[in-house]
């Protein structure tokens, strides 16, 4: 996994510093020596159709949206000069578009090969843990992301708690979780948990040491746990490991993409401060 740069999101709110400062951290251990923070506007529009009304209207909105770029841009260069370091140049870019713009041909065009971005909403479990505009974004972006919320508290990323459903035939993307912890020097905990399927202890194990072989992990431990839901066996993890980071994987069919992407689940992880690491290997 080789990362020359990373996109960060940014609204120039409280959360998008905190994005920043987060990226900051990571920029050294990944020896990434440039950030690019996106602001993207939602553009004013017309909405009449009447011929001298559209054209009075048109040259309003476009004008609006001139003004608005030009103050945009402007916090963003005061956002990024007061962010840069010697080490770690913030490069400001101001686009139109929406919050679900096609961010792979961002990605791309940028050379980023890892997103950071903030959420704001509490509703459906991904919205509570990512943000109903984020969820678009996880769903679209073919890269690595990292989610954080308001309350997540930055800190060295050393453990990372990995929520695997062995049962999954697809695992490709513990290889980018396992390359990323790697660059982190972090200790993985992989963590499978066993609710009403019929796996013993010792085949979950046996599973997970597997996977951690045909991965080539290192710096691994191993963990099952009882519960009756994979949220709130999740979440009593978490609780009592209190890793610096949380990674699942989105792809395939497993229990863990039906948790992530799903939306009547009501008993969710109320740890939310900490950073979520979404692999996107399909």
């Amino acid at each position: 996994m080789k990362i020359k740069r990373l996109l960060v999101l940014t609204d120039f709110d409280d959360l998008s510093k905190k994005t920043l400062s987060f990226a900051l951290n990571l920029a050294e251990p990944l020896k990434i020596s440039e950030i690019v923070s996106l602001n993207i506007i939602t553009p004013a529009h017309t909405h009449t159709t009447a011929g001298d009304m559209l054209a009075t209207e048109s040259l309003m909105a476009g004008q609006l949206n001139n003004v608005i770029l030009e103050k945009h841009q402007e916090l963003a260069q005061k956002e990024a000069k007061s962010f840069s370091t010697e080490k770690v140049k913030i490069t400001p870019v101001v686009t139109f578009g929406s919050s679900i713009t096609d961010l792979n041909a961002l990605m791309k065009k940028f050379d980023a090969g890892l997103l950071v971005c903030g959420s704001r909403d509490e509703h459906s479990f991904l919205e509570r843990l990512f943000g109903s505009d984020t969820e678009k974004i996880v769903r679209k972006v073919d890269y690595p992301s990292i989610i954080l919320k308001k309350e997540t508290e930055i800190s060295d990323i050393r453990i990372i708690a990995v929520a695997i459903d062995v049962n999954e035939e697809t695992q490709e993307g513990l290889k980018e979780i396992q390359d990323f912890g790697a660059l982190l020097r972090a200790r993985l905990q992989l963590l499978h948990v066993i609710t009403h399927e019929k796996i013993s202890p010792e085949e979950a194990i046996e599973k997970l040491r597997k996977l951690a072989q045909k991965n080539k992990f290192e710096n691994y431990d191993i963990n099952i746990v009882n519960n009756d839901s994979l949220e709130s066996g999740l979440r009593s993890f978490v609780r009592k490991n209190n890793p610096d980071m949380i990674a699942v994987l989105s792809q395939g069919k497993s229990r863990i993409k039906k948790l992530i992407f799903g939306s009547g689940i009501e008993d969710i992880i109320n740890e939310t401060d900490k950073p979520v690491f979404v692999s996107k290997i399909s």
